[in-house]
């Protein structure tokens, strides 16, 4: 107990800016800590719900809560998702080769491209949350896009090659028992997947079918531009997931509602 106890310490420690107990990092502790992954999401998920009960008990409009949503999930994250997405934009962009996208990875300025995608990617969340606020029916379909995409990205941290023997991806995927990883991961993703038919079996299938695309073609990139996956790479692919599934319910509310 003490193990998976330090291992959910561990994980929401380099996940997110929650508040956690000191404790030393170790070979131990990092075995199992990718299985928490999925638990900061569902945390993020229980915010943002509590956040929209909250602000349409008190009457407040949806700009408000579309700029509070996009706000809370950077600041619970520390926005370490959202650095991997700046970096891989600008390391795509270069069109360089792969030795020089992963020194851009690993380059701590950021470039313009990412000022670019960035501010298109939280644009584009803040319009659709919005919309999400005036027609909440695919809402919980959104919260739980939260828990998929980080399962997803701990399958493939712990399936891909390393693109380095050095950095995040490098360290967790070194340490982590990766069978129990992938067995947790798999069961969070269809237990996800199954939530997501429940809201709406359409819309949910919609939603799978961009999740298992979007999965399929990031491995093309991965190998392609990279030769293997780095923490950055893992967050690259969390916004961009999180971002297509909230745009398919929010265009979904607009159509069919």
């Amino acid at each position: 107990m003490k193990i998976l106890y330090e291992s959910f310490v561990a994980a929401f420690s380099m996940f997110s800016k929650i508040p956690m107990p000191q404790i030393d990092w170790n070979e131990k502790n990092m075995r199992y800590s990718f299985i928490f992954f999925p638990v900061v999401g569902a945390v993020i998920a229980f915010v943002l719900y509590f956040l929209f009960l909250l602000l349409e008990y008190f009457g407040f409009s949806p700009v408000f809560f579309a700029a509070a949503a996009v706000s809370i999930n950077v600041m619970i994250t520390g926005g370490v998702h959202l650095d991997g997405y700046c970096d891989t934009t600008d390391a795509l962009n270069s069109h360089k080769d792969q030795e020089e996208k992963l020194r851009i990875l690993k380059d701590p300025n950021v470039g313009a491209f990412a000022l670019i995608y960035t501010s298109a990617v939280l644009l584009l969340q803040f319009a659709a949350w919005y919309e999400t606020y005036l027609k909440p029916d695919f809402f919980l379909l959104v919260l739980v896009s939260f828990i998929l995409s980080r399962s997803m990205a701990a399958l493939a941290v712990v399936s891909f090659p390393c693109a380095r023997d050095t950095g995040l991806a490098a360290i967790f995927a070194g340490y982590a028992s990766k069978k129990a990883v992938r067995i947790i991961s798999c069961f969070m993703a269809l237990l996800s997947i199954a939530m997501m038919l429940y809201v709406s079996v359409i819309i949910g299938i919609i939603a799978v079918l961009f999740i298992m695309l979007s999965f399929y073609l990031f491995n093309l990139m991965v190998q392609k531009h990279f030769g293997g996956i780095t923490g950055d790479l893992a967050g690259f692919y969390i916004v961009v997931s999180e971002t297509g599934i909230l745009l398919i319910s929010a265009i979904a509310g607009g159509v069919i509602l």
